[in-house]
């Protein structure tokens, strides 16, 4: 675990989609100067390459110049959208493990923390985004008080969600946008799933594309060792044609081809809303599924 403090310089980058304006991040700019910390923008934060902020070459080169800048403590990512996969073979492992600090992000930078988690050992924080938390002009309050706990070290311990498994285990919590743990498959920065407890969610997905990426991950070497599931909120989630299937029926139908000792938590409050909890990724946490119980250790 790691502590933010007042007056931690913190690096405000754009891995992934691009920013229509400066004013889109002016809100939870203000805000994390309120916390007390000072906002480093990246060269690059406001480029645009396509549907990406900036090239993958310079994307990149502010990711490594906050990573071997040891006055910046964390990085924080402005917005999801698409790109930070591409990112992924451009990174110095090296230097961001010799220089551990956390990457802040939602969505699409499930990509950008699950390689680093994967290739050096660096835990980062899932759940937060600039742009997506302060679209109505201020931040939630569960998740507000959810932020406020990472940065200030705490240890989480959070009921949430429905028992789809009875079941208690220990493990390291990885994952986030299914889609984009999904996209990794094949690739070198796809994680080792022995002893990891998958945290899942998605938004806007066909149910019947929810069961095709769910299959294409129990399929993945090292699935049968995994400890648990927590599997966040599907929202807008639908099916395309009567009879696919609800968010609710894939889930139980994936859940039940598993081995029925590894506990699995449903409606979880984490994903693409607005009242959500903040989560360590990369770090051991134990589950208590007949508790709906998350805990980190």
């Amino acid at each position: 675990m790691f502590t933010l403090k007042a007056g931690d310089k913190v690096g405000i980058a754009s891995p992934a989609g691009l920013l229509n304006s400066p004013e889109e991040i002016k809100l939870p700019l203000d805000y994390l100067e309120a916390l007390g910390f000072e906002c480093i923008l990246g060269k690059h934060v406001f480029d645009q390459n396509y549907y990406m902020a900036g090239t993958d070459k310079n994307r990149a080169a502010d990711l490594h110049d906050f990573f071997k800048n040891p006055e910046i403590k964390a990085i924080f990512t402005t917005a999801g959208g698409c790109g930070s996969q591409r990112l992924l073979p451009l990174l110095d492992y090296d230097l961001i493990k010799n220089n551990p600090k956390p990457v802040f992000g939602l969505s699409d930078n499930t990509a950008l923390q699950t390689g680093i988690y994967t290739q050096s050992g660096i835990p980062s924080v899932t759940g937060f985004s600039l742009k997506y938390d302060f679209k109505t002009g201020h931040i939630n309050e569960l998740l507000e008080q959810s932020l406020k706990a990472v940065i200030n070290g705490e240890k989480q311990t959070i009921t949430s969600g429905e028992t789809l498994t009875r079941g208690t285990a220990e493990g390291t919590l990885i994952g986030g946008c299914l889609s984009l743990v999904r996209s990794l498959c094949g690739t070198p920065y796809f994680p080792d799933l022995k002893d990891k407890i998958l945290l899942l969610e998605d938004v806007g997905e066909k149910t019947y594309k929810l069961d095709l990426m769910l299959t294409q991950l129990r399929q993945q070497s090292g699935f049968g060792k995994i400890k648990g599931i927590i599997f966040g909120i599907f929202a807008g989630c639908e099916e395309a044609d009567d009879g696919d299937g609800s968010v609710d029926d894939i889930l139980n139908n994936f859940v039940s081809e598993l081995p029925q000792d590894i506990p699995v938590i449903k409606n979880f409050l984490y994903g693409h809303i607005p009242g959500r909890y903040v989560l360590p990724v990369g770090t051991n946490v134990r589950i208590n599924a007949d508790k709906c119980l998350l805990e980190y250790l």
